[in-house]
């Protein structure tokens, strides 16, 4: 059941999250202005990004239609714009608008989506509605919010790297980006996480949550709730190739709608579980579904990614190998199932990540090489496979342990503090052909001490 406008709000400003609840006592002019990218830089050559007019921002995908955060719309945008400063230029009045529903009771993402009344002269941008997450994965942040100068409601940008991804109940699953200074701020909430090349690219996810401006924040993902935007384009926007429940012919690449429909299998092209022929259950629902069910599921952990137990993973395996001790999501192997790309079939039938091959003490490696065991690459790019040490006793002969670098080293060269070519003097004693040394002077002089007293 989705929550109303009010509840939403309080639950997000009790987690300190939320980017465009504002300042209460404020108006909704003032609390705008009052909250853009962290670290970033203006904007001006991104028209499909638009400022609304609760403060917050949103990207035009189809000819009428933007997709914002849900939390945007929930107290209503009248009109949004796209010049560089929000405020200026034409603005655009709102017809409709509408934030996803959710499933499963509270488990919602936090997307929206608003139609204009006519049809901007902008060309939208398209979105990523199939998986999986690109790895490693850089995206491009635009949005109108809070600066680190205190200003807002100027399009701004900023190019970050994925840190991880998250899955909070109020959100969605998530991508999380952002540390150090650089991030989206309040007021970019809706904007676009933006992946591919200049004049490629395709909208991710949108801005939704944040832990403190310049610091981690996260975008809710779209592909995963796909059938959302679909059903709403389908309603009110003429067939495209995006995902919009009909298939058009002579896409490129092919339309989704034409792989994805009922045709009485269940497709692995579809990776959001958005398959009419699929168990429910393969879609985004919290809990991971076996591979023998599901040819993908999103909430199932990559094949290859760390894994605590093996419901976390598709192929219901969660394995290490001799290389890599810790574990991760696998699955079976025999004749008939190979393994997939990066991976080898191993003892017990289990797909185990490919095994790379030891290289000999002394030979030339680079990080990526594996030493023979009790060995590893010293040097970088073009290092050398070097006994490796945690204690003394791991080096032998003429090495020590530096313990700063964890190699054995040589041991420095021992020369007494004259030089090698020094030759002590000689001291030649009755009844002694060799050299007294400092405790025959000694001795003698105590034996002369007692003569004399006697």
């Amino acid at each position: 059941m989705r929550r109303g406008p009010s509840q939403r709000c309080v639950v997000l400003a009790a987690v300190a999250l939320v980017f465009s609840c504002g300042v209460a006592g404020e108006s909704p002019t003032a609390q705008a202005h009052a909250q853009a990218i962290y670290g970033g830089q203006l904007a001006p050559n991104d028209p499909a990004v638009f400022f609304l007019s609760s403060g917050c921002t949103g990207t035009l995908i189809a000819p009428r239609t933007i997709l914002t955060a849900a939390h945007c719309v929930d107290n209503g945008v009248s009109w949004v714009s796209n010049d560089v400063d929000g405020w200026q230029g034409t603005r655009y009045r709102v017809q409709r608008f509408q934030s996803h529903s959710g499933v499963r009771g509270n488990w919602s993402p936090d997307l929206g989506l608003l139609l204009l009344d006519v049809r901007p002269p902008v060309t939208p941008l398209p979105w990523r509605s199939s998986g999986p997450l690109p790895v490693p994965a850089v995206v491009r942040h635009v949005g109108y919010g809070q600066t680190e100068r205190d200003t807002a409601g100027e399009r701004r940008t900023v190019t970050l790297p994925v840190n991880g991804t998250a899955a909070p109940a109020e959100f969605g699953v998530s991508i999380v980006t952002g540390g150090n200074g650089q991030s989206v701020c309040f007021g970019d909430s809706g904007g676009p996480a933006l992946v591919g090349d200049a004049g490629q690219e395709e909208v991710l996810a949108v801005h939704s949550y944040t832990t403190g401006c310049g610091g981690p924040s996260g975008s809710a993902l779209v592909f995963p709730y796909s059938r959302f935007v679909a059903d709403w384009l389908g309603q009110y926007e003429a067939p495209s190739c995006a995902r919009d429940r009909r298939c058009v012919q002579g896409c490129t690449p092919t339309d989704l709608d034409c792989l994805c429909g009922a045709d009485g299998q269940c497709s692995a092209a579809c990776v959001d579980g958005d398959d009419p022929d699929c168990p429910v259950t393969c879609r985004p629902d919290g809990a991971c579904t076996p591979l023998s069910q599901c040819p993908v599921d999103l909430d199932c952990l990559p094949v290859g990614t760390r894994c605590f137990r093996e419901t976390q993973c598709a192929g219901r395996v969660c394995t290490a190998d001799p290389q890599n001790p810790t574990r991760y999501c696998s699955q079976g192997c025999d004749g008939g199932t190979p393994c997939p790309t990066g991976f080898e079939c191993g003892p017990s039938s289990v797909c185990f990540k490919a095994q790379r091959t030891r290289l000999s003490p002394g030979a030339a490696c680079s990080p990526a090489d594996l030493c023979a065991q009790g060995y590893t690459c010293f040097g970088g790019l073009s290092g050398v496979c070097t006994k490796a040490c945690t204690s003394a006793f791991d080096c032998l002969g003429a090495t020590e342990c530096d313990y700063r670098v964890g190699i054995c080293v040589a041991k420095p060269a021992f020369t007494l503090d004259a030089g090698t070519d020094w030759v002590a003097p000689l001291a030649k004693l009755d009844g002694c052909s060799a050299a007294a040394g400092p405790f025959g002077t000694w001795a003698a002089f105590l034996l002369l001490r007692r003569r004399r007293r006697g």
